[in-house]
């Protein structure tokens, strides 16, 4: 796991503040199980794998752009399940999944983007990210 990393956001000239992106992505297993279990989200998550990997790098070079640090968090089934049962929610939304990971409620895993080219890939797969995510240029902006 890649340490985390902050940028700075501004200064009140006696402390120096930094915020950072949260981008939270379904690993293939999880997002295929997602899926499974809440076909109705099929257009906010991706209608396949590759189309959600896609829109989260598009969406971590966006951020990035724009000057902020990207932390990545990996989403989970039973840990949305949680979130979704807190919340009394039985039919998730969009909106649910932006609200999803509660910060506050649990230890949130974040990896920091981009990860180096050798260091292994953001998406879960077993290949280093220069020879998986980065090699079909995921996270080009139009």
């Amino acid at each position: 796991m890649t340490s985390t990393t902050w940028s700075d956001a501004g200064s009140d000239g006696r402390y120096s503040y930094q915020a950072t992106a949260l981008s939270v992505f379904w690993p293939e297993a999880q997002y295929r199980a997602a899926l499974a279990r809440w076909p109705h989200l099929v257009d906010p998550l991706g209608a396949t794998w590759d189309a959600h990997r896609v829109r989260v790098e598009q969406y971590c070079a966006f951020i990035e752009r724009d000057g902020l640090a990207v932390n990545q968090f990996a989403a989970d089934v039973a840990e949305f399940e949680d979130h979704l049962a807190r919340r009394g929610v039985r039919r998730p939304a969009e909106q649910d999944l932006h609200e999803y990971p509660e910060l506050g409620q649990a230890t949130v895993r974040m990896v920091a983007w981009p990860p180096d080219r050798t260091a292994p890939c953001w998406c879960g797969a077993t290949r280093k990210y220069k020879q998986c995510c980065r090699k079909h240029s995921l996270g080009s902006l139009p």
